[in-house]
């Protein structure tokens, strides 16, 4: 009887490993703690709260000698009130007015006015109250990060049922919101908000990825300017240097933006890793001319569009991470120009990649001597970003499904 190798050797199955938010948060302390370009000031102004300090006194001189268990009871539990006293901060003297108090005993000893004592005894109320306040806090990790409940549920529902690095769940957490009047109108604001914030980049999004959506928000969606160039909006202008170390060309400072599946994108990071650039001869003999594309059933309409200065990357395999788009891509750096943006889509819009380039002119070299070239095992196909006139006309033309390949097809008016 045959043995069947059940082995996956195609690289095109390997799945992507998905990435905690436990793992994803230790990783970011360990990166913080590896950084050795923070300055003196900067640890200086950290300001740091430690717990004072309190006077101990063991519990055992009064318990010298012979005495029933009910006599030992009752002197360690005024021992455990007297030390939770003292860590309030109480001295000696305080301690005893407010066993005074709390018992109802006039002490001889205290010769002060009634009305200091009354005073210090309010004193003594407000501390214990605080003490109770702080203990009610949940007690957290100083550097664990706040989740949203969106974000609670995606990370429960990827992971549930598993119990891998499960000593991370220290690292994140999701708050309690405050209670609120039900009749106060101020409740639904901070909702609003976030719903019209994510409506407007995922319309961007859209927009970038030639997607359609409704018309009534048109007007809003402002990912791509007039004059066809595609930019995003919430994306942060981050300076950047470029050196070069070892054999060969190398890039050692380059903007990458990230697109979690929970969010449209977060603001860049930088890889400063030096990585080298594949050979242009390497490429030119690896990759497929756009009629050769074309051949391929599932870009047989494949069109490169307008030119304008945002590439839009599809069919990649999972295994491509940003080194291997920077590898490609930035060789068309300029010296005194500004960085390539490349942003990498995850989660179920994984495969594709926007990659932004300082003008038009240098994203059209970079598809015609990119587009078509083989990375891990699957073509990558390379289209110029649709501008926002071009999502307008392809909205308001009506379509007329066409009988011969059933596909839809843009009436002009």
């Amino acid at each position: 009887m045959k043995r069947v190798n059940s082995c996956v050797k195609d690289e095109e199955h390997v799945l992507e490993e998905l990435e905690t938010e436990g793992e994803r948060q230790l990783k970011s302390l360990l990166q913080h703690q590896l950084d050795t370009s923070v300055s003196i000031e900067e640890c200086v102004s950290k300001k740091k709260s430690f717990a004072p300090g309190t006077m101990y006194k063991p519990f055992g001189k009064e318990v010298a000698g012979t005495m029933t268990l009910s006599q030992f009871q009752t002197l360690h539990e005024k021992d455990q009130e007297t030390a939770s006293l003292r860590e309030l901060g109480l001295n000696e003297t305080e301690i005893l007015i407010w066993k005074s108090h709390v018992s109802g005993e006039k002490r001889t000893k205290l010769r002060a006015t009634p009305e200091a004592i009354q005073k210090r005894l309010e004193d003594i109320k407000e501390r214990i109250s605080e003490r109770q306040r702080i203990l009610c806090l949940p007690q957290r990790f100083s550097k664990s990060k706040q989740l949203t409940r969106r974000e609670m549920e995606i990370e429960k529902s990827l992971f549930q049922g598993t119990d891998r690095h499960s000593f991370l769940k220290a690292l994140y957490y999701q708050d309690e919101p405050p209670k609120k009047n039900k009749g106060d109108p101020m409740n639904n604001l901070e909702s609003f908000y976030h719903e019209t914030i994510m409506k407007k980049r995922l319309e961007e999004f859209q927009l970038l990825r030639g997607e359609p959506f409704p018309s009534h928000s048109l007007a809003s969606a402002a990912s791509v300017s007039d004059s066809g160039t595609a930019e995003s909006p919430s994306l942060l202008q981050d300076k950047g240097k470029q050196a070069a170390q070892g054999k060969g060309p190398s890039l050692h400072v380059a903007k990458v933006i990230d697109f979690p599946p929970e969010q449209c994108w977060t603001g860049p990071k930088k890889l400063k890793q030096p990585i080298e650039f594949i050979p242009e001869d390497e490429i030119q003999r690896n990759r497929l001319s756009e009629e050769e594309i074309r051949n391929i059933p599932m870009f047989s309409s494949y069109n490169p569009g307008e030119p304008n200065k945002v590439l839009y990357l599809k069919n990649l395999s999972p295994r491509v991470k940003e080194r291997d788009l920077i590898s490609l891509f930035a060789r068309f750096q300029e010296k005194k120009g500004p960085l390539i943006q490349f942003q990498m889509m995850t989660g179920r819009m994984r495969g594709q990649a926007f990659i932004t380039f300082p003008n038009k002119d240098i994203a059209w070299q970079a598809l015609h001597q990119i587009n078509g070239y083989k990375l891990y095992g699957k073509i990558l196909v390379i289209e110029f970003a649709k501008s926002r006139k071009q999502q307008s006309a392809a909205q308001c033309a009506p379509l007329i499904a066409s009988a011969t390949d059933g596909r839809a097809e843009i009436n002009g008016s």
